[in-house]
């Protein structure tokens, strides 16, 4: 026996118990594609209850010797914390399927109606799914359950869609099933059920979208109020209570100040740009390419320029060898010329070096970016193509004849794939095999969905006119669906930018103001050479935390981390040129 069939065998009782106080349990199960038979997972719950009482109770008795009070109650919470995270984790798996989904099940949709209307029967295509793995991966696996239920386990068609409803985690995909059992079995036009269900759930993606964008600009505006006022109100205590340390008895600790500046600033800003990625539609591709040169060349150059332009640098006595290596001293040079430049107090030479390093080590990864985004345009251009596909294939030209004619035309991006498209179908090379070598080539999801539809509509009925309207106003609505995302988040952009620039000039320039009061200069000095890098750094995050809202890619913030640091380093010469500062000394 195994160790789950063990389990089972000595707590099933106890798991029965359990799954009759929550009958809503053993539905997440099954819809959460855990794979285990209810009973057998309310078992293995009560085991782990057990076993965790029996590690809380060991805990309990070390924590009481040792007189460690809050070590006891954590132990005390160890066994209901173990209890209800089984019970939520099939739920929260559920959860986690569902908006998978959800985002690619319009597409889904759309391919399915275009297989139906070119000739072949609902359950075939319903098949012919499970062979889009690379394309539709979820539902693909809705398509190899159909495929197990009928040709394996003999269900009719119409009992096996009940039966993939069911166990959907999404309702999405259970109200589209069970409508087409329903339909079905009323006699109804499958056809016009399915291309109205699809333009339905592209509305309804519409309607998600603006959802989305309120949201998202409800938790900015929480965001930039937190910002600016912890920001702004803990900066001015600190510098009060180090300036007048000899008279104020009591204030804020240089720890203090470094753990809310330097981790809690940097942990919200990212907590808002994972709120922002579970509000935001997710595609089930991720181009990874440009996070992968941020770690390749943005984190290597930015920490190699600090530490040896500024940490070993400076730490060097003044006539140390070192000093004059053409290396270490080229790079200090690099990081602080612009300190130099407008001759800015010496306090402020850490933040203007961690600026350029900053700025040094991210243009590699913005000009990447940009140069990676624009591939993404190649949608536009299959609709257009697919658009004047369906015009030039009323003149009566084959599918074939109709994209050799179209490949003269300029569709941007997709123009270089169109013309190898058509000098490959000139020598005779299959237009399945075109497609299937330009998917490999092509990295935008939605550009392979629609390409794969376009070559299936043509292989199973033929590329007729009806066929390919439909796919070009499915096509179409994709566009604009994209369009109004990207109007919808783009004036979300501003708040970052707004938190960023204001905290960063507002601290600047109260630092100098500061600085030309009759307070202990040194002591100031230090807490502002404190206080300054993390501006620079916080309004860097604040960067990527517009990229994330703006273009749903933490990489689409690296030119705005860009763009927001060089208006930091602005902002420091901006002060002393409008004489805000005590006078400067040499940094070094």
């Amino acid at each position: 026996m195994g160790f789950l069939d063990k389990i089972y065998k000595w707590f099933e009782p106890l798991g029965q118990r359990v799954l009759d106080s929550y009958p809503s349990l053993a539905i997440s199960i099954k819809r959460s594609d855990l794979h285990i038979h209810p009973p057998v997972y309310a078992s293995l719950l009560v085991f782990s209850v057990l076993v965790s009482t029996g590690i809380a109770l060991g805990i309990l008795i070390v924590a009481i010797a040792l007189k460690l009070v809050v070590l006891a109650v954590a132990s005390v919470a160890l066994p209901a914390l173990t209890f209800f995270g089984f019970v939520i984790y099939p739920s929260m798996r559920a959860s986690n399927k569902s908006s998978s989904i959800e985002t690619e099940f319009p597409y889904t949709m759309s391919y399915l109606s275009v297989l139906v209307q070119s000739g072949m029967s609902p359950y075939v295509s319903f098949e012919r799914i499970a062979r889009s793995g690379k394309i539709l991966p979820h539902s693909a696996e809705l398509g190899q359950r159909f495929t197990l239920l009928v040709r394996v386990l003999g269900k009719d068609p119409l009992t096996a869609f009940s039966m993939l409803g069911e166990r959907s985690p999404s309702p999405i995909v259970r109200d589209v099933l069970t409508g087409y059992v329903t339909t079905v079995r009323a006699g109804g036009d499958v056809i016009d059920y399915l291309n109205k269900k699809a333009r339905a759930l592209f509305n309804d993606m519409l309607v998600k979208i603006k959802i989305t964008a309120d949201r998202l600009g409800g938790l900015l505006e929480s965001y930039l109020a937190v910002v600016l006022l912890t920001l702004l109100t803990m900066t001015i205590m600190y510098f009060v209570t180090q300036s007048f340390a000899g008279v104020i008895p009591f204030g804020l600790t240089g720890g203090s100040m470094f753990l809310l500046l330097y981790i809690l600033m940097p942990l919200l800003s990212f907590a808002v740009i994972y709120f922002a990625d579970l509000l935001q539609f997710k595609e089930p591709w991720m181009d990874w390419r440009p996070y992968i040169v941020a770690l390749g060349v943005t984190l290597p150059v930015t920490a190699l320029l600090m530490f040896f332009g500024w940490i070993l640098y400076t730490s060097l006595p003044v006539y140390h060898p070192l000093k004059s290596n053409p290396v270490l001293s080229g790079m200090y040079e690099l990081l602080v010329w612009p300190a130099k430049l407008y001759n800015l107090p010496g306090y402020t030479y850490g933040s203007i070096a961690l600026g350029m390093a900053l700025i040094y080590g991210t243009i590699p990864a913005a000009i990447y970016y940009e140069h990676v985004s624009r591939e993404y345009k190649i949608v536009s251009g299959i609709t257009r193509f697919i658009r004047d596909l369906v015009e030039v294939r009323k003149t009566g030209l084959s599918p074939e004849r109709s994209i050799l004619e179209l490949s003269r035309r300029n569709y941007g991006v997709f123009t270089s794939y169109l013309r190898k498209m058509a000098l490959e179908l000139e020598l005779g090379i299959p237009l399945s095999r075109i497609i299937d070598e330009l998917l490999r080539k092509i990295k935008v999801w939605r550009a392979k969905v629609m390409l794969y539809m376009l070559t299936d509509s043509i292989e199973v009925g033929g590329g007729s006119i009806e066929v390919l309207e439909s796919l070009a106003g499915f096509a179409e609505s994709v566009e604009a669906m994209d369009l109004e995302k990207k109007r919808s988040l783009r004036t979300l952009m501003i708040v970052p930018y707004m938190g960023a620039i204001l905290s960063a000039v507002t601290v600047i320039s109260m630092t100098g103001y500061m600085g030309q009061l009759p307070v202990s200069v040194g002591a100031y000095e230090a807490a502002a050479s404190q206080v300054l890098p993390s501006i620079v750094l916080n309004t860097y995050v604040m960067g990527l935390v517009a990229g994330k809202v703006a273009g749903e890619s933490t990489a689409s913030g690296f030119k705005h981390a860009l763009i927001l640091t060089i208006a930091t380093v602005l902002s420091f010469a901006l002060t002393r040129l409008l004489g805000v500062g005590i006078t400067a000394s040499t940094g070094v």
